[in-house]
């Protein structure tokens, strides 16, 4: 078996992102039968899982709060909620976050 390396590259990220608008125009879709919030229980899973899969932890506060705000967005079934692309942003900022961190380590961190 091959060793796969931990992190997300490029093509992960357009993927991730790519996955991410997919389920929010689903939703956007799906909300008019009030059926939006399914989609977003496996969006969650799905990224959730993903980004696990790929070394990411969501115990940092930032990443949680992200991930948790979208996750809570995404869940009301009220039409003007479910027209935020809750997931893309989250999902984007998560994955250029990591993506950051890893070109430029230090970047943006003041340390006393």
């Amino acid at each position: 078996m091959q060793d796969e390396k931990k992190g997300l590259n490029n093509t992960t990220i357009a993927l991730m992102i790519s996955v991410a608008v997919f389920y929010d125009a689903l939703q956007w879709l799906l909300t008019f039968i009030f059926m939006g919030w399914l989609v977003g229980i496996f969006a969650g899973l799905t990224f959730y899982i993903w980004f696990k899969l790929r070394g990411m932890s969501f115990m940092k506060p930032k990443r949680f709060a992200a991930f948790g705000t979208s996750s809570i967005i995404e869940m009301f079934p009220f039409i003007p909620l479910s027209a935020l692309p809750a997931w893309t942003v989250a999902v984007t900022y998560l994955a250029l976050d990591s993506k950051i961190k890893k070109v430029a380590p230090g970047l943006g961190i003041i340390k006393k």
